[in-house]
């Protein structure tokens, strides 16, 4: 058995030796084959030098669907025909289209051997050159954005996604000083005094630039003031707030959002009257809590921004007054320390730079349940002379009828606060 195996393989060994030895006799036959089958279709250039075109490498390669071979075919008219019949084609291009008509009949009769196209091939070839002569870079990506690539290409790239960070936080901070000396003997008279009000502002926002906003603001302020006339306090405040306000909006349109807002307010200092040693105001005396679901209407411009907040019937308002003795100074009914009532809330912001180096601020809150009605004012214009000095003048109205302890014979129920003062300040 192995005597045989041997035989067999030395026999293959020799036929393959002999094939390569012989192999231009074997081209000799296939081209004087193909010359035959030229002859066949009366092509009578029999003479011709036998070229060395590489026209047999569709009989020997797997078969595939050449796009020259359908186009030939298709675009053959009548001269080159005529041509063909009457063997004026070269030997060369006459072997060619005897291949083609071979290939034409293999496209009709088996189909299936066709397993794929010359363009395919063509694109398969390119892209595996192209790939084996360009190294990949390495390169490591660090963006504020994703970096977006097609899906169906690979670059070897190393990309670090960094998500964007849509919160945005901003501070500031004032320290506003006035003084006023008076001599005893002046002519129109008058007191001496100082004042000192410090102010606090933060801010922490989203907004995903598509459809949610998230806006919280904490703000607080602190004012004292000397008074030679009053014999009972060596000083008083006369600026005294601390206030939360977050607002959750959800874009319905363009510059419109439904929100949802919260107004939490009270003061840190208790309030004396001139001379009077009962305070009318404190920590939680009074507390106020709104809560309300409306439409807020925004616009920016190059130096402004302008939020409209309309909250129609949907406004619900809570006020907590912890000292008995004072309830009924801010309309609650004795024995009790909290109301609530249902109405209608408006608050328009206004902020803009009026000239270089000088702001407005200004925030207007409108608020009725029908039976009485609650309007507040703040405007703050501030003149910067550097990056830590500026001048500021706050003006301040209110109108609140919810309380005849409020009223006044001179001003009846509107009250009014103003002050210029110089100081420090700083942002971030």
């Amino acid at each position: 058995m192995k005597r045989k195996t041997l035989l067999f393989a030395i026999s293959i060994s020799f036929f393959f030796l002999h094939s390569i030895a012989n192999a231009q006799d074997v081209k000799s036959y296939f081209v004087s084959s193909l010359d035959s089958l030229v002859a066949q279709f009366d092509i009578s250039n029999a003479d011709s030098e036998q070229l060395n075109d590489p026209v047999f490498y569709k009989l020997f390669s797997p078969t595939l669907l050449y796009e020259s071979t359908i186009k030939d075919a298709v675009l053959l008219d009548s001269d080159d025909q005529s041509q063909l019949e009457e063997g004026e084609l070269a030997l060369d291009d006459s072997r060619a289209k005897v291949i083609d008509k071979i290939l034409l009949d293999i496209y009709k009769d088996y189909p299936s051997l066709v397993t794929t196209s010359e363009a395919v091939v063509r694109d398969e070839l390119v892209t595996s050159d192209f790939e084996s002569t360009q190294a990949a870079p390495e390169i490591t990506l660090k963006a504020t954005n994703p970096l977006e690539l097609p899906k169906n290409v690979d670059m070897g790239l190393e990309v670090d996604d960094v998500k964007p960070n849509y919160w945005r936080t901003k501070g500031s901070f004032s320290l506003n000083f006035t003084q006023n000396y008076i001599s005893g003997n002046w002519a129109q008279g008058g007191e001496n005094n100082r004042t000192l009000i410090a102010g606090l502002k933060l801010s922490l926002n989203y907004n995903d630039k598509k459809k949610i906003s998230f806006e919280n603001t904490f703000e607080a302020k602190l004012g004292f003031i000397t008074v030679s006339g009053d014999t009972l306090h060596s000083y008083q405040t006369n600026n005294d707030m601390l206030r939360l306000e977050s607002k959750f909006g959800y874009k319905i349109m363009n510059n419109v959002n439904l929100s949802a807002k919260m107004t939490l307010q009270t003061q840190s200092m208790p309030s004396y009257p001139t001379n009077s040693p009962d305070f009318v105001s404190h920590f939680m005396a009074p507390f106020d809590a709104n809560f309300s679901i409306g439409f807020d209407y925004k616009r920016e411009g190059e130096n402004w921004d302008l939020s409209v907040y309309v909250a129609p019937l949907s406004s619900y308002n809570y006020k907590f007054v912890r000292f008995a003795e004072l309830a009924s100074r801010y309309g609650i009914r004795d024995g009790r320390h909290h109301k609530e009532d249902f109405g209608t809330q408006i608050q328009p912001t206004f902020n803009a730079t009026i000239f270089k180096n000088v702001t407005l601020n200004t925030r207007l809150e409108f608020y009725t349940n029908y039976a009485r009605a609650y309007f507040n004012w703040e405007n703050t214009i501030k003149m910067k002379i550097n990056k830590y000095l500026d001048t500021t003048l706050f003006m301040h109205g209110r109108f609140d009828d919810s309380s005849r302890g409020l009223y006044s014979q001179s001003y009846g129920y509107w009250q009014f606060k103003e002050y210029f003062a110089l100081g420090l300040s700083y942002s971030w």
